[in-house]
């Protein structure tokens, strides 16, 4: 049976069916191979290194969610274009307020913890260039260390940054969550009016940190912007423990902390300096307080164990820092440097000046070699300046007598009761191996 058909009924059927059906295949198609053309990868990576500050190369995305992408061959890059970290895979979900960063596995190297800590360092600082807040999150963290360094466990971190108001705050832990943790809040200093002390915007800096399991020098300098010759400084196996409190102002730190040093390599401490030693030393802080950029008070106890020091540097001791001469001080062979068995003291620092103390247990004896004294326990305390002559150069006692010098008398306490030279009360002292013993406990 014959059905009669209208013209214009089908025009408007195949307009439809084009509109409908074909275009937002064509579409969805276009979509499709924009995303996973180099262009598009392109794009995602200029609008990263907007986010960052920091050149990237991106090997592939791909889309998981509104919102939400997988960067595949992530390679973050220095200002030379060489590879300072390379991720196989970095989810990031993109919102009105907020960004939030997820992998599987990072390797922190000193190099990479840097990098992460200048970019931290800038959202804290430049408000303006970074106007969303963060959320890090990775599965698993690699600790490479050097040959000879601690082993630390894998585990996971959780980093955010959160924005209120003028103030702004960055969070560090580890996963699961534990003591380990870092939080420093940057926010406009009260009356600041310019940038005070050469902080923008005259902002005041806190700094709350807790370091429970040992961590390799090298990377806590590394995440305080140290340069790598500081971080070499104490030897590969360094490790470093412990809390801080601290408030950066008006372009001065002042707080206090407590901790531990571990494993320092005198020989690598010493590289540099005018009297090389060897050995490997411990220091542990009990307390330290500081008020702008100055030591006020500061309390350790240091040791050490087979090693070789220079009989200058015992003689420079004796005269500069008062200790006492014992049966082993000198030895029969006139050796220039000498053995030592072991080193113990409690040492505190104040406007009282310098104590040196030996553990109960030792009689007075700081050093020892082969079960006899080689250096004893002053018998009272000595100018805290002290401590820069040990680093001034041979014959030229009065300070400062070096860069090195200058830049420790200005962080040592400026107020000391004690004597500053080689009397007390207008009288002149006897010489230090000749003095009676006079303990001091603190």
């Amino acid at each position: 049976m014959f059905i009669e058909q209208s013209a214009g009924r089908i025009r408007l059927v195949r307009t439809l069916f084009v509109l409908a059906g074909v275009m937002p295949c064509a579409l969805l198609v276009g979509i499709a191979a924009w995303r996973h053309s180099s262009r598009h990868v392109e794009a995602v990576e200029r609008q990263c290194e907007a986010l960052l500050g920091m050149p990237l190369e991106i090997g592939g995305v791909r889309h998981l969610r509104p919102g939400a992408m997988r960067l595949e061959q992530v390679a973050l890059l220095s200002a030379a274009g060489e590879p300072i970290l390379v991720l196989p895979a970095l989810d990031v979900e993109v919102s009105a307020v907020e960004v939030r960063l997820a992998t599987e596995r990072l390797e922190c190297t000193p190099r990479v913890i840097a990098a992460l800590a200048e970019i931290g360092g800038a959202w804290l600082d430049e408000p303006e260039r970074f106007t969303k807040a963060w959320v890090v999150d990775v599965a698993d963290v690699a600790w490479p260390a050097e040959p000879g360094a601690a082993a630390m466990r894998t585990s996971g971190i959780h980093a955010e940054g959160a924005t209120a108001a003028a103030a702004r705050a960055v969070r560090v832990r580890r996963e699961p969550q534990g003591p380990d943790e870092i939080r420093v809040q940057s926010s406009p200093r009260v009356g600041a009016g310019d940038a005070a002390g050469g902080e923008a915007g005259g902002r005041r800096v806190e700094l709350h940190a807790v370091i429970d399991e040992p961590v390799p020098v090298a990377l806590v300098a590394a995440m305080a912007g140290l340069p790598s010759a500081a971080a070499q400084a104490a030897g590969p196996a360094a490790v470093l423990q412990g809390s801080v409190a601290a408030v950066h102002e008006a372009g001065q730190w002042s707080g206090a902390m407590s901790g531990s040093l571990g494993r320092i390599d005198l020989a690598a401490l010493t590289a540099k300096a005018m009297h090389r030693m060897t050995g490997e030393a411990d220091l542990e802080v009990t307390a330290l307080e500081f008020a702008q950029g100055r030591l006020v008070a500061g309390e350790a106890n240091v040791s050490a164990v087979a090693g070789r020091v220079p009989q200058d540097f015992l003689n420079a001791i004796v005269n500069v820092l008062g200790c006492r001469t014992g049966p082993a001080f000198r030895s029969l062979a006139s050796e220039v440097v000498r053995g030592y068995d072991d080193v113990a003291c409690r040492v505190r620092i104040d406007d009282r000046g310098l104590t040196i103390r030996a553990p109960g247990d030792r009689a007075g004896v700081v050093m020892r070699f082969q079960g006899l004294a080689v250096l004893e326990e002053p018998t009272e305390p000595v100018p805290a300046e002290r401590l820069a002559w040990l680093l001034a150069p041979p014959g030229r006692v009065p300070v400062p007598a070096s860069d090195a010098t200058a830049w420790l008398i200005s962080r040592l306490p400026s107020g000391a009761a004690a004597p500053t030279a080689g009397a007390v009360g207008g009288r002149e002292l006897p010489p230090r191996a000749e003095r009676p013993g006079r303990r001091e406990e603190f």
